[in-house]
């Protein structure tokens, strides 16, 4: 009979384990012993709770900066200005040619 999936995979996990434990060279001993964390490494750089709320709280809100008008905004403000007019340009004389009486 085949064997479930649970199986093969628990049996899988055991077999790494099992190899992960004869590796035993030195080159892996240091990095395992790199890698445990001690007190000396074991720092946060969270900051009190009380510091955190007192910066937000003086700090001052500033009005948001006024649009300034580049030359590129003013390109396409009489680009768009200019494609209105020839429009509307285009819309009264075709009521006049085609009939505008």
């Amino acid at each position: 009979m085949s064997e479930t999936r649970l199986e093969k995979y628990k049996k899988y996990r055991q077999s790494i384990n099992e190899f992960k434990s004869i590796n035993n060279e030195p080159e892996f001993v240091k990095e395992r012993n790199n890698s445990i964390v001690s007190d000396k490494m074991n720092t946060t750089s969270t900051l009190p709770l009380e510091e955190v709320l007192g910066k937000i709280d003086n700090e001052e809100i500033e009005p948001a900066p006024k649009r300034v008008l580049t030359r590129k905004l003013l390109i396409i403000m009489g680009v768009c200005l200019a494609g209105l007019v020839l429009i509307a340009g285009i819309i009264i004389f075709a009521c006049y040619a085609f009939g505008g009486k």
